[in-house]
């Protein structure tokens, strides 16, 4: 996989009061701020998530969490669908969440980073997302050898992340599964990541957070990753 050097990277950037829920072709997106300090709005919880929380004991990892299951409330009452009474349940070996298979059908993803929750939701599309903070520290040479690549700057490499993460979400993958022996993306993912540029959005979010989210081509009326 190769970048075109040529063109630095451009985003759409938007400047939204938060939280937020904006629809873009057939798919959801919640954003929802949260801080450790901030009151914490459990009532959407479902059953099982209320357990959940319960068992959290820090007030960063209570907040993070309720954050985005508020953000997954707001994107599934956007498509008709209240998971108030639901039961969210996690993939044992990738941690993909999903409704059980007793709800409606609603294709969503989570993100989180310090700050910000985000959801991607549809009853069409499988989808994937990811969400950072621009000023996440990381190492562009250590990226550069993961992703196959050369980056020219910080932002090019946190964007390119996130679209690996939401990739990697949309499939049910975990990291070490689209890593090879040498400590590299295999090239049957760099291939993959290629093929879904056209089926991939990212955006600059108040220039403090960059999200990214990818759909399955082709179009699909299925539910068949929330098994």
């Amino acid at each position: 996989m190769r970048l075109n050097d040529s063109n630095p990277v451009s985003l759409p950037a938007f400047n939204f009061q938060l939280p937020t829920l904006v629809r873009m072709d057939r798919v959801v997106v919640t954003l929802q701020e949260w801080s450790p300090k901030g009151p914490l709005h459990s009532s959407h919880l479902g059953p099982a998530d209320k357990v959940r929380l319960a068992k959290l004991k820090n007030s960063l990892a209570q907040a993070e969490f309720v954050a985005g299951r508020a953000a997954l409330y707001h994107a599934a009452l956007a498509l008709g669908i209240d998971i108030s009474t639901c039961n969210v349940e996690s993939d044992p070996r990738s941690g993909k969440p999903s409704l059980d298979a007793s709800q409606e059908c609603c294709n969503f993803s989570i993100a989180h980073t310090a700050g910000l929750a985000c959801c991607v939701a549809s009853s069409e599309y499988e989808v994937g997302c990811d969400c950072e903070r621009w000023n996440r520290s990381l190492s562009i040479d250590s990226l550069s050898f993961l992703l196959r690549t050369n980056f020219r700057d910080h932002r090019e490499c946190l964007v390119e992340w996130t679209k690996l993460e939401a990739l990697l979400k949309l499939r049910g993958l975990r990291l070490t599964d689209a890593v090879g022996s040498d400590g590299r993306l295999t090239s049957s993912m760099s291939d993959l990541l290629c093929e879904h540029r056209d089926f991939t959005v990212s955006f600059d979010l108040n220039e403090t957070f960059v999200v990214s989210y990818c759909v399955d081509s082709p179009l699909r009326r299925t539910c068949h990753l929330l098994r």
